[in-house]
Parts: structure tokens; sequence; C-alpha cells
């Protein structure tokens, strides 16, 4: 059975707090609204309040985020 509200809808399940994805992500709520401001992670307005999507914040959390060069990146100098 389809929804009647239409594709369009959003559930508000799927967006948390930047506090709440702040505990998801491993940050503080101010990372999380800079990560926001960048787009890497959804953030939606809702009234006065910004959201976080959910799912944005659970792939950005699962992604590797160690800082520093990565192992493809070389620091050697020939």
């Amino acid at each position: 059975m389809s929804d009647p509200r239409g594709p369009d809808h959003l559930v508000l399940d799927d967006w948390i707090t930047p506090r709440e994805a702040s505990e998801l992500i491993g940050v503080t709520p101010n990372q999380v609204r800079h990560l926001a401001r960048q787009g890497t992670v959804e953030a939606q307005k809702f009234g006065h309040a910004w959201m976080i999507n959910r799912a944005s914040a659970q792939a950005y959390a699962a992604s590797d985020r160690r800082p520093g060069p990565k192992p493809w990146e070389s620091s050697s100098s020939d």
C-alpha cells in the first residue's frame, strides 16, 4: 500500500537534532553544524530548528575520518 501523503513526505523519525548527531558521530554539536554547512551531512530546517538526516549522520560516522595523510597519499620525498 502506498503512503497517502505522497513520496515527498518527510518522516520526522528520519531526522535527529545536532546534539543527537554529535553523540552518534562522536564530535561536538558545533562540528555537526559545520559538517551540515559544508554539505557533508544532510540537514533541513523544520520551523526554527535545524535537523540532521539520521542516515547521513550514520554514513558519516561509519566513514574513515582519521586526521592526517591517507595511506594513498605519499609523503616521501625522492
